[in-house]
Parts: C-alpha cells; structure tokens; sequence
C-alpha cells in the first residue's frame, strides 16, 4: 500500500502545480481562443483560486466528517472528471464557471493529499514520502512553463487539462488501493460553514470587482462583517473550525502564518505577470516562454531541497527573513523592467526570487510545526494550508483588479502595450510592499522565539 499511496500522492501533487502554473503560459491562446482581452484571463485563475480559499475551510471539516481516503478519492474522481470536461468548453463563460467548480473540488485535495500520506504510511518510509511529495509540487512547478509551452504551440491549451485529467486519473485508480475507513467524527456545523464559505468568497471577490463601483465596496463591507461573525463564534466554541485562540496567544505560529500569507500575496501572480510581458510586450511565443519562465521554479525546487541542511547550520527565522527580503529586492528589480530591459535582467530577478522563496518555504513550515504540540499538526496544517490559498487569492485578485482599472485600450495596439507594461510594473511595487511586510513578520516571529527562550 505504501507505494501505491506515494505514488498516487506524488501525482496528485505534481499534476496539481502542474495544471495551475500551466495556465500561466497559456494567457494569449486562451484569449485568441475565446476573444476576449488579455487581462480577462485573470479570471480563468482568479475563479480558481477564489473558490479554493473560500472552501477550504469546508474540505477540511467533510475530510474531518467522512475520511479522509474517501473523501480523497472522490475528489480525485472529480477533478480528473473536471479536467476533460473543460477540454470541451465552447465560450469563456463556461470556462469561468468550470474552474471555479474546479476550485472548489481542488480544495478537498489540498486539503487531505498530505493527511492521508502522514497517516497511512509506514514510519521507515514517511520521511522519503513527505520529500517525494515535496519534490513533486516543486517539480510540477518546474516542468510546466517548458512542457505547457510546447503543448500549447503543438496543440493547443486544451491539450494541458488533457494530461492533467489522465494523471489525476491514475492517481484516483491507486488511492484505491489505500486501506483507510477511520473517520474523527467531526460535527459538520453548517451555519458556520456556509459563513466562512461566504465570507471568504465576498472578500476575494470583491477585491478582484472592486473598479466596478460602490456596490461591490459594499460587498466587501458585507464579507467583513460576515467572516467577522464567523470568527466571533469559532472564539466562543470548544471544537472549532478556526481555532483563533491558539493563532492569537502562540506568537511565532502567528507570524510565520502572517508571512506565510505575505509570500503567496506577492508571489504568486509573478508567472502570470512574466508571462504577459513575455508574449503581449516582447511578441514571444508560448515555448519560449515557458523557456523563460523556468529560472524561478527550478530555483525553488533547488534550495527547498537544501533547506534542511542549512536549518541545521543557520536559525530558521534568519532564513526565512534571508528569504522574504530577497522576494522582496526581486521585485524592486522587476518594477524597473521596460520593454527594452534585456530578458538577462529578468532571469536575474527570478533567479533571486527563486532563491528567496527557496529559503522561506521549508523553514516557514518548520516554524509552524514546531510552535504546536504533535497532537495539533494537522490542524496548523490546515491553517498553513489556508494562508497559502488566501494568500495566492489576495494575489491574483490585486492583480485582476489593477489590470482591469489602467488598461483600457485594444489588445495589440501601441497605447496596449504601453498600459499593460505600466500596470504590471506598478503590480510589482505592490508586489515588493507585500514582501517586505513579510519581513517583518519574519523579524517579530524572531523577536517572540527569543523572547520564550529567555522565558
């Protein structure tokens, strides 16, 4: 069972990153596809990422409620199903409509993949599964720029949800195999979480229409006032869903959550950004792209791999406060790009964001699981989990926003390219002030460990 379980795992992770980060590159064959303006392709991701975060709160309590295998595999069955439907999409509404739904099944696997391996696998084999799984994400993330860019010129874009569905297929046969009925029995409290669920999305939602006019401000006041009640009655519950209680007494799982949450804001539309500049500002086409697009992830992929050594060497919160101000100086680089800066400058920018993010990531995890108890892992789990696609959210719906309020002119034409190379140099600053609030999350994270330690 152990193979079968790291390896449907490993697919799972890799076929996940993959797809998402593959979407990326395909900005200009899905706007000729369905003629819509380049920067209305944000919602092909913003939907994704806006239902993920807005249930994940949701797929941790039906994980929790039903098992985590079954609910693993159902939502196997369901994204591969989700993946070929999509191949089939004949407008760009349908296609919003699909990844949001997309979301929302894509949510129980964030939300079990990792449970599921840490529970049932043996304890000789548990470290090689966490690093395999590991490796995977990193490798989706790495591979796809390249792999998708040659797919979408050979084929097209639909060809990515194609391999995506045929992977994600496999790994459902092989979750199969996994022997796992146990259930915790957790009580599905359905006024809270359609709260948190409606909260979350009115937020995100709304940060993304927020160019719109005042209704959608009001939306957001709505969303507000919603999660602010929700996390009202999650303070007053012995079980609950969000535990504000422990994030609010325990300093450094805090702040490395609220670092956590930085990192994804200012990272996470850096490749969808990039990949705009690649082929609306210099003409490139989807392959080199992706070519171009690679220096990040592999330098992600390379330091996540020797962040244990260099924990063992160097404090983790050095390290992660190392990391989040390189994120941050990148940035700083990236805002000064113009369509004449040489694509050295920008392989530098994300050489150095690569490495940035490198240092953060494992050591931010280590932080979060060394500040609880072994019997709370899997809830700050799921709350690192959250923070990542809240934060991968914020991102994309700063993003969509920006786009949609300084661009106005036709796709192709010089005044075009001459907004969209603005709006994404003025995302970059937002970008590189989301970083460096980051650090200093690092930085008070480091003050409160030093503080209990002379405790």
């Amino acid at each position: 069972m152990d193979t079968a379980l790291i390896i449907a795992v490993c697919l799972t992770q890799f076929m996940t990153s993959f797809m998402g980060s593959s979407l990326n590159v395909a900005v200009e064959a899905l706007a000729t596809d369905f003629a819509v303006q380049p920067q209305l392709v944000t919602w092909v991701i913003n939907a994704f990422t806006v239902m993920t975060a807005s249930f994940l709160l949701c797929s941790s309590a039906f994980a929790g409620h039903f098992g985590y295998r079954k609910t693993y595999s159902t939502a196997l069955l369901l994204s591969a199903l989700s993946c070929f439907a999509l191949v089939f999409c004949p407008n760009f509404m349908c296609m919003l409509l699909g990844r949001a739904l997309q979301g929302v099944v894509f949510s129980l696997i964030f939300c079990t993949s990792m449970a599921i391996l840490v529970a049932n696998i043996s304890k000789e084999k548990r470290a090689l599964g966490i690093g395999l799984a590991t490796a995977a994400v990193y490798g989706g993330l790495s591979l796809s720029p390249v792999l998708a860019g040659f797919l979408i010129d050979l084929l097209s874009w639909r060809s990515v949800f194609v391999l995506a569905g045929c992977g994600l297929s496999l790994a459902f046969f092989l979750s199969l195999k996994i022997n796992d009925s146990r259930t915790s029995g957790t009580e599905l409290k359905f006024f809270d979480l359609a709260l948190s669920f409606a909260g979350v999305m009115l937020i995100l939602l709304s940060l993304s229409l927020l160019s719109y006019g005042s209704l959608i401000a009001l939306s957001a006041l709505i969303g507000l006032f919603v999660f602010a009640y929700f996390l009202y009655r999650q303070s007053r519950q012995d079980n609950p869903l969000l535990p504000v209680g422990l994030m609010w007494r325990n300093h450094p799982l805090r702040w490395a959550l609220v670092a956590s949450i930085f990192n994804y804001m200012a990272n996470f539309s850096l490749t969808f950004l990039l990949s705009l500049h690649i082929q609306y500002v210099l003409g490139l086409s989807a392959s080199m792209t992706g070519l171009l697009l690679i220096v990040q992830p592999f330098m992600m992929m390379t330091l996540s791999t020797l962040s244990g050594r260099l924990s063992a060497a160097i404090d983790v919160h050095i390290l992660t406060l190392t990391g989040m101000t390189m994120i941050g100086f990148a940035f700083v680089m990236l805002h000064f790009m113009e369509p004449t800066t040489s694509l050295m400058y920008m392989m530098c920018a994300q050489f150095i964001c690569g490495v940035g993010f490198g240092l953060f990531s494992a050591p931010n995890t280590n932080i979060v699981m060394s500040s609880v108890t072994p019997d709370k892992y899997a809830l700050v789990s799921a709350l690192q989990a959250l923070t990542r696609t809240g934060g991968q959210a914020c991102s994309m719906a700063a993003a969509t926003w920006l786009l949609s309020h300084f661009i106005d002119a036709a796709a192709g034409t010089t005044l075009y390219i001459y907004e969209l190379s603005y709006t994404i140099s003025f995302i970059f600053v937002v970008s590189a002030a989301a970083a460096f609030l980051g650090s200093g999350a690092c930085l008070l994270g480091f003050k409160s460990e030093q503080r209990l330690h002379r405790a």
